[in-house]
């Protein structure tokens, strides 16, 4: 059974999650975007690598994809990049100059299907030109994200994820205290530098995607939003008052590990 979703005319969604001991489970995404030039946006993780092939080529021929953007150089969105290109002769790797630095360090890439695209650069595939934003929260320094304005969707890397047992496609399939609890904790434990911001620099970010006027907000660790993006750039803005996540010490990591183990 496939595990793709459309989230429009021209734009797929790969989910697939990781184990978050004694939490839930972190949702891994990655899209594809058709059109004139196709574009795959992350690969999921190494772990997932069997079935994002499998799924990704299921809705694109991979001669036909011309474009490969990643987000950062995370393993749970750069895990098939070899592979992509390998299988994809006519792909360039998209990313900024920074992430490609960090790429390098393990991946063999040919630096002439490479095509560099910084924050703030747009590229032009064919039907429609898409541009490199950074979200307003990140978690490596080579993070971007990518907005294209014909389908209207924001491609957001790791920010407005979420945490939990249970993760549909949408997130108006949750209940909103739910969601809520879910989202604040996944965007703070995962950027923990939130707390050494101004205020005002963090909300002029989230202030920043909101002004797309997206009408779908993808984000490479959460379900789809597709009801009311403007809502997920206020709740990024809220973060700043609260207080950081206390992660697990090594005692309390024991104890969740015999819980799971006693399940």
């Amino acid at each position: 059974m496939a595990l793709a979703y459309k989230v429009s005319e021209e734009a797929y969604v790969i989910p697939q999650s990781l184990p978050v001991l004694g939490v839930g489970k972190l949702p891994v995404s990655s899209m594809v975007l058709m059109g004139k030039e196709p574009m795959i946006l992350d690969t999921l993780a190494t772990v997932h690598r069997d079935m994002f092939l499998e799924e990704v080529f299921n809705i694109v021929e991979p001669e036909d994809v011309k474009w490969l953007f990643i987000s950062h150089e995370d393993r749970d969105h750069s895990g098939s990049i070899m592979q992509v290109l390998d299988r994809c002769p006519n792909a360039k790797l998209v990313t900024n100059f920074l992430g490609l630095g960090k790429l390098y360090e393990e991946f063999p890439i040919d630096p002439h299907r490479v095509h560099i695209l910084n924050d703030g650069d747009s590229l032009d595939i064919g039907d429609r030109t898409v541009s490199a934003i950074r979200p307003p929260l990140y978690d490596s320094s080579a993070t971007c994200g990518i907005w294209d304005p014909k389908s209207e969707i924001y491609y957001a890397a790791d920010c407005f994820g979420i945490v939990a047992e249970d993760i549909p496609h949408f997130t108006d399939e949750i209940n909103e205290n739910d969601f809520e609890e879910q989202f604040f904790f996944m965007n703070r434990a995962n950027h923990i530098w939130y707390e050494h911001v101004k205020e005002a620099d963090l909300a002029a970010a989230a202030e920043k995607i909101k002004a797309l006027g997206s009408r779908i907000i993808v984000s490479g660790h959460g379900p789809t939003e597709r009801r009311d993006p403007d809502r997920m750039c206020e709740m990024i803005k809220r973060i700043h008052d609260m207080p950081p996540i206390e992660l697990p010490n090594h005692d309390i990591y024991t104890e969740l590990l015999a819980q799971a183990e006693g399940q």
